[in-house]
């Protein structure tokens, strides 16, 4: 299906590709800092994953500290907080913002050494409620998704400890890979720069293959190879790749090619904010659909609306809306889906986090980003209403 529009957007153009080839092939290591909007300096890394793991050891924490993850996040998270030596305990999420349960984590501090608050789809969590019920205990935020997300007045990444962001191909900055990570502090700056600093970079060799296997993923999560190819070959890896096996960590700086791409990027951010923001504000007032189905800002919040979740009554009317979109040519996410499961075999998982188990079985993400033109959005608007009054008939 050469139309199939992506959910996702990874941004990387042949443009993209003869000026990140350009700064690969320079000899010289990325040093330097990444100025993030309203924070300040940060640090660059080699992926928000490895981000993760380096806020955990600047921390100081002792072996096997108990760290509180939600269950709904990208799995990473769970991997990461393995390789630095900690044991991942999992907490419910909010269903209006995904983001960590307030009563939920209130009920599990006592068993905690430290939280990671992810702020999930571009929200930020209730970081001032978070912060009452952790006492001193440290936060990590994880950005990932929220970069220029604002919530009570500050910015996502403002709240915690320690922020992990990420500019991994399909997020805002959409540059391959890369990281970032930032600290108020200035005691645990200096651990961060030192962990950074000794990390290794890459050579040429690798920078460049880096920089073709950007290019070719990009081309094959765009159209039209996404919908003739893209979608099958996602679907064989996800079906034949083991859990813990997906998203590998390497504990290295960031690739020089990612970097000046993060850096030129993050200059046009505020209006890429504004344009996705617009999609969502259409999507809002259009989408025929329960109010209860959709999910919007939180009081004093300007969310950067990363992802667009529509909640269904039911997995079978999520993967059957799933489906006539498709047909329509509207690629859909149903993202984290296997997380229930991978978290019970590999990390522990008791199954305690029923709202968040309800939100993985119910949740289809609809394409929303910030390059879709306005005939696009209308056409993904409508065929949604569409599909849905074919489906809603279903609904007992």
């Amino acid at each position: 299906m050469m139309n199939l529009l992506p959910m996702e957007l990874w941004d990387f153009g042949v443009r993209d590709l003869v000026r990140a080839a350009a700064s690969a092939a320079r000899r010289v290591p990325p040093d330097g800092r990444l100025a993030l909007p309203e924070l300040g300096p940060a640090f660059p890394i080699r992926s928000a994953r490895a981000a993760i793991i380096i806020a955990l050891r600047a921390l100081e924490l002792n072996s096997g500290a108990r760290i509180g993850v939600p269950l709904y996040c990208c799995p990473v998270v769970f991997k990461a907080v393995r390789e630095a030596g900690c044991v991942p305990l999992f907490i419910d999420v909010d269903p209006q913002t995904y983001c960590l349960s307030l009563e939920d984590t209130a009920a599990k501090a006592a068993r905690l050494d430290a939280l990671i608050a992810v702020h999930m789809f571009g929200n930020v969590a209730d970081m001032a409620g978070l912060r009452a019920v952790m006492g001193n205990r440290p936060i990590v935020e994880d950005c990932a998704q929220s970069l220029g997300s604002r919530r009570d007045g500050r910015p996502a990444g403002g709240f915690g400890d320690i922020a992990v962001f990420s500019f991994r191909s399909g997020k805002y900055l959409s540059v391959g890979e890369g990281g970032g990570l930032y600290a108020g502090r200035e005691d645990l700056r200096a651990r961060v720069a030192a962990l950074v600093d000794a990390a290794p970079a890459s050579g040429t060799a690798e920078e460049l293959v880096h920089v073709a296997t950007t290019f070719l993923r990009s081309k094959l999560r765009s159209r039209p190879l996404y919908g003739l190819v893209g979608t099958w070959i996602w679907g064989v890896y996800n079906r034949n790749v083991d859990f813990v096996s997906k998203s590998p960590i390497a504990l290295g700086r960031i690739h020089r090619s990612d970097l000046a791409l993060a850096r030129a990027r993050l200059l046009a951010l505020e209006s890429l904010i504004r344009r996705q923001r617009a999609n969502a504000a259409f999507y809002d007032a259009h989408l025929a659909l329960d109010p209860a189905m959709r999910r919007g800002e939180s009081p004093g919040a300007r969310f950067n609306r990363y992802l667009y979740p529509l909640v269904f009554p039911s997995t079978a009317l999520r993967d059957a809306m799933a489906a006539r979109l498709r047909a329509k040519g509207v690629g859909t996410a149903r993202p984290y889906e296997d997380v229930i499961a991978g978290a019970a075999q590999n990390y522990g998982y008791a199954g305690d986090c029923p709202a968040a188990e309800a939100l993985l079985r119910r949740t289809l993400i609809i394409p929303s980003h910030y390059k879709l033109r306005q005939r696009q959005v209308e056409r993904i608007c409508r065929s949604v209403n569409e599909a849905w009054a074919r489906v809603a008939p279903r609904v007992s």
